[in-house]
């Protein structure tokens, strides 16, 4: 555990940095969480309030790759952490009777966290609309057609899903 001061304006972690190899413990201060580069939530911690852990997520992940990045927007204290000692927490410390309800919390958290990558994915892939044009073959015309085809299913089920 090593209490820092970290300035306002400073990134804590880095949204895709691979591997994380520290969590922090928010002691005080505001930061703002970042996904994609938009501001998605701002997090004040007060004297007296409970910390918060920043990059758990990491942890969670085989790569333990950052899924958000957040930045100090005053100057904030931190205890930092690596992840290998949370890990041995979660490891060798959680009681057995609740290590299935464990795995089952941290492998929700991060297959939500991949949903909401890809769903990103795909907004920013936008939209085909595909016209096959006269001038190719009748064999080339049946793949495109059936590509189309499925191609237009698949975002039929994913506007179901997304809304």
């Amino acid at each position: 555990m090593t209490i820092e001061t970290i300035e306002a304006g400073e990134w804590i972690v880095t949204e895709g940095e691979i591997p994380a190899y520290f969590i922090y413990k928010l002691c005080k201060g505001e930061v703002s969480v970042y996904k994609n580069a938009e501001r998605i939530r701002e997090i004040k911690i007060k004297d007296g309030e409970k910390p918060i852990m920043i990059g758990l997520t990491a942890l969670l992940r085989d790569d333990r790759m950052h899924m958000a990045s957040v930045k100090a927007e005053t100057d904030v204290v931190v205890d930092k952490h690596y992840i290998d000692q949370i890990r041995g927490i979660l490891k060798n410390e959680v009681p057995e009777e609740i290590k299935k309800d464990i795995a089952t919390m941290t492998g929700s958290i991060v297959a939500a966290n991949e949903i909401v990558r890809l769903k990103n994915k795909l907004k920013d892939l936008g939209h085909v609309a595909l016209d096959i044009p006269d001038s190719v073959s009748a064999g080339t015309n049946e793949v495109l057609s059936e590509l189309k085809r499925l191609y237009e299913l698949t975002m039929g089920d994913m506007k179901k899903i997304m809304n």
